[in-house]
């Protein structure tokens, strides 16, 4: 399967990307993600789901107007940050980690930490706590707070893993 580019994206569309990132990462990430200056398009994986190719490179999934970064982009800046301190991470144990390379949700007795400011429905990702490589996205199905006091239960939908077909798509 290969990426096909539907369209470019406006500047006033790349505005929009660099405000959303600013909010959910904060500027000082977000400027590391994406420039005003950048040429992002549009490139459809499914009918539900699209690949924005930042410079020729995937690396935003966007799903119903949602958007965030793919698992390859998080892996490549875990290589310079510690992805365990970003917003909207959701940190577990070693446990857990072959399961959600298998594409299972995240349960909540896997988590050993998560991002307080986390709503249920928000876009999220998932990294191990040893090394704090992201593992996956996903949309949180419980508050951050919760993740971390429940000891049972789905706590986050995965919905692109290292190793699926986005993955091989997008590393490949």
């Amino acid at each position: 399967m290969e990426l096909k580019v539907k369209h470019p994206l406006s500047k006033k569309e790349i505005k929009e990307i660099i405000r959303e990132m600013s909010e959910i990462f904060g500027e000082e990430i977000a400027g590391k993600m994406l420039g005003k200056k950048d040429r992002v398009e549009v490139a459809e994986f499914d009918r539900t789901t699209e690949i924005l190719l930042v410079n020729g490179r995937p690396f935003f999934i966007r799903r119903k107007e949602l958007i965030f970064p793919l698992v390859i982009t998080l892996y490549e800046f875990s290589n310079e940050e510690d992805l365990r301190k970003w917003p909207r991470r959701v940190v577990v144990d070693a446990g857990a980690v072959p399961f959600i390379i298998k594409g299972a949700d995240v349960m909540a007795a896997g988590i050993t930490d998560a991002d307080g400011n986390i709503k249920e429905g928000d876009f999220v990702f998932v990294v191990e706590e040893d090394y704090g490589r992201p593992l996956a996205i996903g949309i949180a199905l419980m508050d951050g707070k919760s993740m971390k006091e429940k000891p049972k239960g789905k706590a986050v939908k995965n919905i692109h893993h290292a190793k699926d077909k986005i993955w091989e798509l997008t590393v490949g």
